[in-house]
């Protein structure tokens, strides 16, 4: 089976069971941690995005956000064989993406094509010799997430007050309730997130058609509301806040028909989704 396939199919399963993926929050065992949930790379520090991103921060049982190749793991180590013989044989497949030289057009001009690789890593849990590496967040969650729709530079702005969280396009606005309307001051960040994440697709932004995708089309309604749901959870993630709560569970019938239609599904609205809380966050990460 190939790697969108095993998403796809757990991507469904999650969502048939009524859990989507994307939600992760945190039982509360009396013990405090501000360890980001981003997924990363150990060595380099780099957080995964796009598909790796979900695939490393949702689907694994490993407390650690931390995922390292074999050569991260001998660099780290020291040691030839790192990785335990049992350890081994139960890596993580992700996928590397880059644009390689492909000759030159009819102009000169030097061309480039898509060139996808698939790489095993494996969780510091699973690296018993790894040394330790004490990190500590550097957000602070509310002010950040205020700051990033302020740098967002809304043409009609936020606005505060009422019953109702939106982003409208033909606004370029921003409607949010009261921050003590919320049910808890994560539940208000994780909103604005999710709000944020749509104001990027604006056409001075990343230009995904929001125009196209209103209630009347479904389909891109339901795909803009994937990427949301998505980026949201991507910016709650590096910001160290859980997310439990599913905002738009009324399009998953949809999202459900065209994951089970198109594999490559998925893999596109992480893409979109991790474009979109990269652009959010570029002024304050």
């Amino acid at each position: 089976m190939s790697i969108k396939d095993d998403v796809t199919k757990m991507v469904i399963k999650g969502l048939e069971d009524g859990v989507a993926p994307w939600i992760r929050g945190w039982s509360d065992d009396g013990t405090k941690n501000s360890l980001c949930l981003a997924p990363r790379n150990g060595f380099s520090q780099r957080p995964y995005t796009g598909i790796n991103w979900l695939i490393l921060g949702m689907f694994n049982p490993y407390t650690s956000n931390e995922w390292f190749t074999a050569n991260n793991a001998i660099k780290m180590t020291g040691k030839k064989k790192p990785i335990p013989y049992e350890e081994f044989k139960n890596s993580t497949r992700i996928i590397f993406y880059d644009m390689i030289p492909d000759g030159v057009d009819k102009h000169g001009e030097e061309r480039f094509r898509p060139f996808r690789r698939i790489y095993s890593v494996w969780n510091r849990e699973q690296i018993p010799d790894l040394p330790q590496i004490e990190r500590t967040s550097q957000f602070d969650p509310k002010s950040t997430i205020d700051e990033m729709l302020v740098n967002l530079d809304l043409k009609g702005g936020v606005h505060i007050g009422g019953d109702r969280a939106c982003y409208v396009p033909s606004n370029d606005a921003v409607c949010l309730p009261n921050d003590d309307a919320f049910e808890s001051p994560d539940e208000a960040t994780s909103t604005k997130a999710h709000e944020g994440c749509h104001a990027t697709g604006a056409d001075h932004r990343l230009k995904r058609g929001l125009n196209k995708a209103g209630p009347a089309n479904v389909g891109a309604y339901a795909y803009e509301e994937l990427i949301a749901e998505l980026g949201s959870a991507m910016v709650c993630a590096s910001l160290g806040i859980p997310l439990d709560k599913l905002r738009h569970t009324d399009y998953i019938g949809v999202w459900l028909k065209r994951l089970k239609d198109d594999t490559s599904y998925i893999f596109r609205a992480a893409a979109d989704a991790s474009k979109a809380m990269q652009y959010l966050m570029k002024e304050v990460a």
